[in-house]
């Protein structure tokens, strides 16, 4: 019944290190998601502006033929 006892003890303290390394890398990668995230935000910001200069020119472009 000890060995029983020490085995059970044993196997629940090795989870839970599991479980805290476990939490420790879900927090560096919702760290990492979070912050590609924010550059995707701000390329997409990049990508608007190009578009919307590139048509600025296109239509001053297209008057300066006329």
């Amino acid at each position: 019944m000890r060995i029983l006892s020490i085995i059970m003890i044993l196997t629940l303290s090795s989870c839970m290190v599991s479980k805290k390394t476990f939490d420790e890398k879900c927090c560096a990668l919702e760290t990492e998601i979070t912050e590609l995230k924010s550059r995707c935000n701000g390329m997409d910001m990049k990508e608007q502006l190009l578009r919307q200069t590139i048509h600025d020119l296109q239509t001053k472009n297209d008057t300066i033929n006329k």
